[in-house]
């Protein structure tokens, strides 16, 4: 399924949308990817505003997990409607549950004082290998639904390491066919991808360990800050400040290959042991 059909949400009734959802016989996975969520939650927000506004953040809870195998309905609030800004409420349901609740702010087009943090030094893409074949963490076929995207994670012998910083990663993304000229699915499917390294960066330092955890992304919220094409090549930095209690924050900036930093994202995952692993004495 490509990005434009995973975004491309049928309407039912004013306000009310109805996603698609993956085919059994795919081996897609069973519990919704949190990013397809988030990323069709924003597309029935965006579908209320008037063109105008653009989105420029987005928060999102994930409450519940979500079944791959059924459709979600998202509901949309029109909580304001402004002269420069909007506000809209999405609740993504399933199954008369609430899985997913996100709220998302629009803004006209305005100007003001300009600045940004340079982006880090990295390796370019085109000298690091593809996710499918450097990582064990993607060796699952429920992997195979991203083959759509060029995702690469910098080595982390090559990641320059600053200091202060627990653990950090860096990945390299882009779309690989070109895609159509609207912003908005770019915004959309970045919000889509956002979710799929994001809660790695907090792992990296935990090799052993990674493989006894209970992996869950809890919230998500982004920022956007310039415009950028998803079929192009965006670095997402990433690190993690903090793990404790079961729980991992992390966060990420996204650069385009001119330096321009085009959003931020911060998230709270789930990082808990399971049941019957003793961690490893320190």
């Amino acid at each position: 399924m490509s990005i434009e059909e995973i975004l491309d949400l049928e309407q039912l009734e004013v306000d009310i949308y109805r996603g698609g959802v993956f085919s059994p016989e795919s081996g897609f996975l069973q519990r919704t990817f949190g990013g397809h969520v988030a990323g069709q939650s924003l597309v029935s927000a965006v579908r209320t505003v008037d063109p105008k506004f653009q989105v420029h953040s987005l928060h999102g809870y994930f409450l519940r997990p979500g079944d791959a195998r059924s459709p979600s309905v998202y509901l949309v609030e029109r909580i304001r409607d402004g002269g420069s800004f909007a506000t809209r409420r999405v609740s993504a349901v399933q199954h008369g549950q609430t899985i997913f609740s996100m709220s998302a702010s629009f803004q006209t087009d305005q100007s003001g004082i300009e600045h940004q943090d340079a982006m880090p030094s990295a390796p370019g893409p085109d000298d690091i290998p593809g996710f499918m074949t450097n990582s064990r963490v993607f060796d699952d076929a429920s992997f195979r639904q991203f083959d759509e995207w060029d995702v690469r994670i910098v080595p982390r012998d090559q990641v320059n390491k600053l200091p202060g910083k627990a653990s950090q990663q860096q990945v390299w993304f882009r779309h690989r066919d070109p895609l159509p000229d609207d912003p908005v699915l770019h915004i959309c499917a970045l919000a889509y991808l956002s979710d799929l390294t994001l809660l790695g960066s907090a792992q990296v330092n935990h090799p052993e360990e990674r493989k006894h955890l209970m992996i869950a992304s809890l919230d998500h919220a982004m920022w956007f800050m310039r415009p950028f094409r998803a079929d192009e090549w965006l670095l997402y930095d990433q690190s993690s400040p903090s793990a404790c209690g079961g729980r991992a924050l992390t966060q990420g900036k996204l650069f385009n290959q001119y330096g321009e930093m085009v959003a931020a994202v911060m998230q709270e995952g789930l990082t808990r042991y399971q049941r019957g692993f003793t961690p490893p004495a320190r």
